[in-house]
C-alpha cells in the first residue's frame, strides 16, 4: 500500500445492499501505475463487514481494511480513513455509491501528474435510485461542474467527493474540522490553500445513490442547512484563529445571508455545540431577528 500511487478510500456503515457494487466499481480500474484500496468500515452489524473480508481475502495486496471496534460516528471514522493513506493522490467513495468509468482513475492522475497548479480534479456525477435507476443525469448544477480557482474552493465551493481525485497534502486536520457536522466542505476548502481545481468532463458519470438508508440525500432541508451553516461557523473560526480575515469574513457574511433569507437554527440542539459556541450561535441569530425586523419596518414605511 505504502508504493501505491493512489489511494481509493471507501466508507461503509451498514450497507450490505450495495457494498460489492462501490468496491466492483474500484476494482475494474485499468491503470498503468500501482494503487490500493483502504475500507473504513464503522462497526457495520449488517453483514458489510463479511463482504469486505471476502474481497479482502481474494487480493490482500491491494485491499486494506479499517474495522471500528466501535461505533464511532460517520466523520471521525472517515478522518481516520483519508489519514491513512501514504500515496501521492487520494480519492473517495461511500458504500452505497459507486464508480462507473474503469478509466477514472488513469485520466484523473495523467491529469494532476501533468498540472502541479491544480491541487484537485473532479468530474460528473448523476443520481441514482436504491436500484441503480437514474432519477437525474446530474447531482449538480452546471454552476458546479466547472473549474474552480482556489478562493472559490476557500470560500465553500464543494467538487462531489465521490468524484474527487486530490494530492494528498494535508498533513493534519485542524481542530475546528473535528467539530464540523460534515467534511466536504472543509476538505475543499483546506484543498484551496494548496491550488485550484479541475473538471473533466470526459469520464463517465459515477453514481451518487438516493435511497431511504442514506446519511444525507433524504434529510430534511431545515436539518441542510443547519448542518452546512455549522461546517460555515467553523470554517469561520478556522480562518479567524490562523489569521485568514478575508475568508474569516468571507464565512460570517455567509452566516449571515443565510439566516436573514431563513431561520436555520430553530431546531438547533444546544448540546451540540459547546457553550461559548452556542451563545456566540444565539447571538448571530438575534442579529438575524433585528434585521428582518428593520427590513419588515422598511417595507412597511416604504408601503405608507
Amino acid at each position: 500500500m505504502n508504493q501505491s500511487l493512489v489511494t481509493a478510500c471507501l466508507i461503509t456503515y451498514n450497507q450490505v445492499k450495495y457494498v460489492r457494487q462501490s468496491i466492483e466499481g474500484m476494482l475494474m480500474q485499468q491503470t498503468d501505475f500501482p494503487w490500493g484500496i483502504i475500507v473504513a468500515d464503522d462497526c457495520s452489524t449488517d453483514g458489510t463487514q463479511e463482504i469486505l473480508k471476502e474481497y479482502q481475502a481474494k487480493d490482500p495486496d491491494k485491499i486494506t481494511l479499517l474495522l471500528q471496534p466501535a461505533n464511532k460516528g460517520a466523520m471521525l471514522n472517515w478522518i481516520d480513513l483519508v489519514t491513512m493513506p501514504k500515496s501521492r493522490y487520494i480519492t473517495l467513495c461511500e458504500g452505497d455509491d459507486y464508480w462507473t468509468d474503469p478509466f477514472k482513475l488513469q485520466k484523473q492522475v495523467d491529469f494532476l501528474e501533468a498540472n502541479p497548479e491544480y491541487v484537485a480534479c473532479f468530474h460528473p456525477v448523476k443520481v441514482v435510485d436504491a436500484d441503480g435507476k437514474e432519477l437525474r443525469s446530474s447531482k449538480n448544477s452546471f454552476v458546479h461542474n466547472r473549474d474552480l480557482t482556489q478562493d472559490e474552493l476557500i470560500m465553500g465551493r464543494v467538487m462531489s467527493t465521490l468524484s474527487l481525485c486530490y494530492r494528498n497534502v494535508i498533513a493534519e486536520f485542524p481542530q475546528e474540522f473535528y467539530k464540523s457536522p460534515t467534511g466536504d466542505n472543509f476538505l475543499c476548502s483546506l484543498l484551496g490553500n494548496y491550488g485550484k481545481a479541475k473538471f473533466l468532463d470526459d469520464i463517465k458519470p459515477s453514481a451518487y445513490r438516493m435511497h431511504t438508508g442514506g446519511s444525507w440525500s433524504l434529510q430534511q432541508d431545515d436539518k441542510k442547512k443547519m448542518t452546512l451553516l455549522l461546517s460555515y461557523f467553523w470554517l469561520w473560526q478556522y480562518y479567524a484563529r490562523i489569521g485568514k480575515p478575508e475568508y474569516a469574513q468571507g464565512y460570517y457574511r455567509k452566516i449571515l445571508l443565510e439566516g436573514f433569507y431563513s431561520d436555520p437554527f430553530r431546531e438547533l440542539v444546544p448540546g451540540l455545540l459547546g457553550r461559548t459556541e452556542w451563545v456566540t450561535i444565539k447571538t448571530i441569530r438575534r442579529v438575524f431577528r433585528l434585521l428582518r425586523n428593520l427590513a419588515g419596518k422598511k417595507q412597511a414605511t416604504v408601503k405608507k
